[in-house]
Order: C-alpha cells, then sequence, then structure tokens
C-alpha cells in the first residue's frame, strides 16, 4: 500500500525532470554552436619551405596582417586574396594566396574569432611551409604560393564519420540512404542557386545550405558549403564528388546510413548528424524539408 502523498510527488518530479531534460538539451545544442573545436591541418610539402628571413616569408606576413584588419572579410565570411608586395620591385614578384571562410551560419565576432585562432595555430603546425591548410569548426583558413581562385581541391578532402550504425537498427536501412542522398542533392541545388537572404545587394548564390527532416520517428540535420570562389556549377561538382568519393564513410554497408558524417575540403564540404550543428536563425536557406 502507497499513500496518495507518494504519488503526487512522483506526478510532480516526472514533469520537473522532462524540464530540466530539455534545458540540458537546449545547453549542450547551444554549446555546441558555440564550439569551435580544431578539426584538421595539412602542410603541402610539395610547394616546399621558406625561410625565416625570406622575401615570402615577409609577404605572407603582410598578407596576413592586411587580413585581420579586413572587416568586411569578418562580416561577409569569405576572402580570397592575390596579395604581393608593390614596393618590392621585382621581374617576377612574389605572391602569396590566402583562402579564408567562415562556416554559412558563423559571421562577424564568431568569424573573427575563429581566424585568430587558426592564425597562429597553422604556423605552430606548420612552420616555413609555403602552403597549408587548417580547419575548425567555423572555419578554414589557407595560405598557398600557387593560385588556388576557381580551382576544385580534391587533394586535401578527408572525412570523419560520427558513429557507425548499430546492425540491428531498424532505422538504418537502404531506403534512408536513397532518401538522405536524395535530400541532400536537393540541399546542393538550393545552396548553388538560392542567394545569401541576410545579405542585401548580392545576387551571387550563397554556396552553402542547411536544414532538416524527419526520417521515421529521427530528424536529420544536413549542411553543404563551397568557397565562395567557386562558381555554382563547380560548386556542384565538387559536392557530387566527394559524395561519390566518401560513401563509405557515411554508408555502413550493408545497413545503411550511419548516425553521422563530415566531408570536409578545400573547395567545398558536408556534415549531417541527428542532432542540429549550426544555428538556424543565422543559417541562409535554412529549410525544414
Amino acid at each position: 500500500m502507497y499513500s496518495s502523498f507518494s504519488v503526487s510527488k512522483r506526478l510532480i518530479l516526472v514533469p520537473i525532470l522532462v524540464m530540466v531534460a530539455q534545458v540540458l538539451l537546449m545547453r549542450s545544442v547551444s554549446s555546441l554552436n558555440m564550439n569551435n573545436a580544431f578539426v584538421y591541418h595539412k602542410c603541402s610539402a610539395n610547394q616546399g619551405k621558406y625561410k625565416p628571413e625570406s622575401h615570402y616569408k615577409k609577404v605572407l606576413d603582410s598578407g596576413i596582417q592586411e587580413l585581420s584588419k579586413d572587416k568586411e572579410a569578418f562580416r561577409g565570411g569569405f576572402v580570397y586574396m592575390d596579395h604581393t608586395d608593390i614596393k618590392e620591385v621585382r621581374f617576377e614578384p612574389e605572391r602569396v594566396y590566402i583562402t579564408f571562410q567562415c562556416r554559412g551560419d558563423i559571421y562577424g565576432p564568431q568569424c573573427r574569432s575563429c581566424f585568430a585562432t587558426a592564425r597562429p595555430e597553422l604556423f605552430k603546425r606548420c612552420p616555413r611551409d609555403k602552403g597549408a591548410i587548417i580547419w575548425y569548426d567555423h572555419c578554414l583558413l589557407e595560405f598557398s604560393s600557387i593560385s588556388t581562385s576557381g580551382k576544385i581541391n580534391y587533394d586535401d578532402n578527408f572525412c570523419i564519420d560520427t558513429a557507425r550504425a548499430r546492425p540491428n537498427a531498424k532505422t538504418h536501412t537502404r531506403d534512408e540512404v536513397l532518401e538522405f542522398l536524395t535530400l541532400f542533392d536537393n540541399l546542393t541545388s538550393i545552396a548553388v542557386t538560392k542567394r545569401n537572404n541576410f545579405v542585401k545587394d548580392v545576387e551571387k548564390p550563397a554556396l552553402y545550405a542547411a536544414g532538416e527532416k524527419r526520417f521515421g520517428n529521427k530528424k536529420i540535420y544536413v549542411m553543404v558549403q563551397c568557397t565562395k570562389d567557386l562558381t555554382p556549377k563547380a560548386c556542384m561538382e565538387c559536392v557530387r564528388h566527394n559524395v561519390v568519393q566518401f560513401q563509405n564513410c557515411y554508408e555502413n554497408k550493408p545497413v545503411g546510413l550511419k548516425i553521422g558524417a563530415r566531408v570536409f575540403g578545400r573547395s567545398c564540404n558536408f556534415r549531417f548528424e541527428r542532432y542540429p550543428f549550426v544555428n538556424a536563425k543565422t543559417s541562409p536557406n535554412y529549410l525544414k524539408f
């Protein structure tokens, strides 16, 4: 036998626990969106090294310094810089090409913060390399002695799978993989045709889109982005190439779709998870399918 008092306590406790769980979930999602974790870096050995007192080092430093003062770069989330020292009279002046881009939902102070983090870390991880690239959750930074603007880079792509599907998971089926690929293709088409609805007077496509869709009793969250030096056609080509190249990263044969995966590159990247990882309110072209 039990009292009505103990029952009432349980009735009160259940909704309180639910509220606590919801608050914790909201906090975890919020902290995830604010997190700017290091992902990966790559030093371009084929471009060679520069000497500490070399002219290349001087041009590189002045280019990075100029970028750090460029408010428009952080406001818009992208810059491609062809930099040289115009004071230096040379037949073939030394040039440095710098690419910086933030994730589509990151601009302003957060974008600047990612650059401030990536800048010293790239020099630390790739000392005296003429070419190097580093990825964070919120941005990528690359410098190179070779012009990269508008060119699709397939050499620096890599994939991280979040988790493997469980062999007995009913939600992970071949049909789900096909549904995911259809969703992803639709999202990519939106990225290369729709402009950034947060930026006025810019008619170029955003080359970024994100969204969510319910798969059975769960949701899947997706994002695709290309660097803005690519044309829409090149962006589509880059993404589709990586979808094929990294099939084993997001598909757990013969079961089906993995729980999540992230494909990174210099030219394009995409990601899907079972939880929200971008800020829907600041994401251009965020859709609920």
